[in-house]
């Protein structure tokens, strides 16, 4: 295992925060996703960097909360380290430390995964001092000890002012498991510049979509009996949509007709449908770009 300091291209590896988008519980890419930022150039994803900055911002004060909290010597190192066996592997570990809690069989540097967590997240992270954190960020932590070669990794979430610890225990077997899936990734897919195949129920898959094909160049296809098909599925799953959409409508226009001019309709179950006045102020909309696909006459002009 060896450590390299951190390059602004991530094409070259995969990382801890991409392993969950190969195994599919990325909450926000998928694997499409990861194999366009691997093949194609970096795009400038301002919401994303604005996140990334602030948790940079918070790291040195995280970091004196868990020397005070546990009285440890911390090295904050940001390194990326390069797998033993396999080039194109990497995890940057936010910082290490040693021996913290003089485990059983454990001695030796253990890696150290820092995350702010926003209050209203704060539900997915269960009991401190457990390994119960999000899927994907439990994902990474393996990654890490799979590439550093430990057997501990401590996971300290700031959740508003709230330091809590959480120990993720190195499993061999997911290990194994997660190295198969990444290299199947990488030799399939990325060196051979082939796209994974899309998961049509995904949710993210529209977003992915518009990153694929971010245009049209003018040319018209015909429809093969496949695009029959799934144009009759769209059709008849809006037209369901409107239907529903009307009864919806109809019921919440009984129940406000029998409020009136009340503010809340309280059921047994202790739960109310609640009415108020909102007043939003005038706004002008920015400037955006959004793919248009409608079903058209083709004889007018599109």
């Amino acid at each position: 295992m060896s450590a390299l300091a951190t390059s602004p291209d991530r094409r070259a590896f995969i990382g801890g925060s991409d392993i969950a988008a190969i195994l599919g519980i990325h909450p926000w890419k998928n694997a499409v996703d990861l194999y366009l930022d691997k093949t194609s150039p970096p795009v400038d994803d301002e919401e994303n960097a604005r996140a990334k900055l602030r948790g940079k911002r918070l790291e040195p004060y995280m970091l004196d909360m868990v020397r005070a909290e546990y009285g440890v010597e911390i090295i904050a190192n940001n390194m990326r380290h390069i797998d033993a066996c396999v080039p194109y592997f990497a995890a940057e570990i936010d910082a290490e430390i040693y021996n913290l809690d003089a485990l059983e069989g454990v001695t030796g540097f253990e890696n150290v995964e820092l995350k702010t967590v926003h209050p209203f997240k704060s539900r997915e992270w269960g009991v401190v001092d457990t390994d119960e954190l999000p899927l994907h960020y439990l994902a990474q932590c393996q990654w890490g000890l799979s590439i550093t070669q430990r057997q501990v990794c401590h996971v300290f979430a700031l959740i508003g002012d709230d330091l809590r610890r959480y120990v993720v225990v190195r499993d061999e077997a997911t290990i194994e498991a997660m190295r198969r899936r990444a290299e199947h990734f990488w030799n399939e897919y990325v060196a051979r510049l082939v796209c994974p195949p899309l998961d049509y129920s995904d949710e993210k898959t529209l977003d992915t979509l518009k990153r694929l094909y971010p245009g049209t160049d003018g040319s018209t296809i015909e429809a093969s009996a496949a695009h029959e098909h799934w144009r009759a599925v769209l059709g008849a799953a809006q037209d369901m949509a409107a239907k529903y959409e009307a009864v919806v409508d109809g019921a919440k226009a009984h129940l406000l007709a029998e409020m009136g001019n009340a503010a809340l309709l309280r059921f047994a179950d202790g739960k109310a449908f609640r009415r108020r006045l909102v007043e939003r102020k005038e706004c002008v909309i920015a400037p955006s770009k959004f793919m248009d696909f409608r079903l058209v006459n083709t004889k007018e002009k599109a």
